[in-house]
């Protein structure tokens, strides 16, 4: 999260669809990409980054990308195939990586899923924040929207980034039941 990438600037005569809407899709999925990159790598540290150089890889092959067909599956074929060539990588290191039929599996269930309306997911996740105590929305707060790492979080608040960890962990799912709750997924 500490070495965020930014997407770059257009680039002259690179041929952008009207009125920001690649800009527009990008951001749309954008949160969708994350989760399966995640899902593709679970454990994995660099998940985050990964999603992130989707995004960016996104951005550089704009001009490739047909008006009209399906974004997430274009798009998702694209994390797919970095998240394969970062395996390779990763095989020669002591990582656990999920064999690549199950890569396989969890991308088709990816693709058979309807997509969550942004709006109504950002706005569940907004209400199940509200319901959080303010020391664990500072929290979260803390690890997701600045820089500080979770050790100097911790030096901060006087305990252990153990004891932040696990804190993050059980937050992390009160919220994502939260949110399933109130978008009917239970």
């Amino acid at each position: 999260m500490g070495n965020e990438k930014s997407i770059p600037p257009s680039e002259p005569g690179m041929s952008l669809m009207p009125s920001g809407g690649f800009e527009s899709l990008l951001s749309e999925h954008s949160a969708s990409i994350r989760f399966y990159v995640r899902s593709l790598m679970p454990g994995y540290e660099g998940a985050d980054d990964l999603a992130q150089d989707t995004m960016i890889k996104l951005w550089e092959k704009r001009d490739q990308y047909m008006e009209g067909t399906r974004f997430k599956a274009w798009a998702f074929q694209t994390a797919k195939y970095l998240v394969l060539n970062q395996r390779r990588k990763l095989a020669r290191s002591p990582v656990i990586l999920l064999d690549d039929e199950l890569v396989e599996q969890i991308d088709r269930r990816w693709m058979e899923m309807e997509p969550i309306p942004t709006d109504e997911a950002h706005a569940a996740l907004s209400q199940c924040l509200e319901l959080l105590k303010t020391e664990d929305r500072n929290l979260l707060h803390a690890r997701y929207a600045t820089e500080t790492s979770l050790e100097t979080y911790a030096e901060q608040e006087g305990t252990r980034p153990g004891t932040l960890k696990a804190r993050l962990f059980r937050l992390r799912d009160a919220l994502r039941d939260c949110i399933d709750r109130r978008l009917g997924n239970s």
